[in-house]
């Protein structure tokens, strides 16, 4: 039977994947204590605690059910990230057009990759789809519009130059403690633009199918929506 657990004030997990007894038994209640401790923020390392024993009770589900579970409890734990430690190294994003977006490795999660962000202001990580893995997004500071879209034409292939029909399914300001979730189904297309002051962030990522052979599929979308109310939109494959 399923069962739903408050781990921390509002935040509730399903328990089915926990029997009485088990090792994943001792590393729910470890994740219960853990929390009820933290309160309304938690460091890095609370969450890494927490969120590792969860992510590998619940990522055996790869059902778009599946990954809406596994996303919506990485991301309550997530939302309650106080502070990260900066990465050793930032890098080029290299999904730019323009220098100042950086990401950098934040090490800890197991079933998982932490990406760190920064944007400059006003910069833009172009918008790109994600094939292989779902990602939980997680504001830190600054202010960035966050967009997401997923294809609608039934020939959803990357070729560059084809032209796909896709739906905006997400358009937000991503603040600090502000989340945006991507799935292989749902939101998989997402692009970031930096507000004035720029922002920065973490890309909570796991990885669920091989990486394909191709490289990032970008899209270029058109201005106007071909259907207002549906928010529907011509866009192009892009290198």
């Amino acid at each position: 039977m399923t069962e739903e657990v408050e781990i921390a004030d509002g935040i509730f997990a399903k328990r089915r994947e926990f029997i009485v007894g088990s090792a994943a038994s001792v590393a729910f209640l470890n994740l219960v204590n853990t929390f009820a401790a933290a309160q309304d923020s938690s460091t890095y390392q609370q969450f890494l605690d927490a969120a590792n024993p969860l992510a590998k009770s619940l990522i055996g589900d790869t059902s778009t059910a599946g990954q809406d579970e596994y996303l919506h409890s990485i991301a309550a734990l997530a939302a309650h990230i106080d502070a990260v430690p900066d990465p050793a190294a930032w890098n080029d994003s290299t999904q730019s057009f323009t220098p100042g977006t950086e990401i950098g490795f934040t090490p800890g999660g197991e079933s998982f990759t932490v990406l760190h962000w920064r944007l400059a202001p006003n910069t833009e990580i172009r918008l790109h789809r994600h094939d292989y893995g779902n990602v939980v997004t997680l504001g830190l500071g600054g202010e960035a519009r966050v967009r997401n879209f997923e294809v609608v034409s039934e020939d959803r292939d990357y070729v560059p130059g084809n032209i796909v029909r896709i739906r905006k399914t997400v358009d937000q300001q991503l603040t600090k403690g502000n989340i945006n979730l991507v799935s292989l189904d749902r939101n998989n297309i997402h692009g970031f633009i930096a507000g004035p002051e720029g922002a920065h962030g973490l890309d909570i990522t796991t990885r669920l199918k091989p990486r394909p052979e191709h490289g990032t599929p970008y899209l270029g979308v058109r201005d106007e929506a071909l259907d207002d109310v549906r928010q529907i939109y011509e866009a192009e494959w892009q290198e």
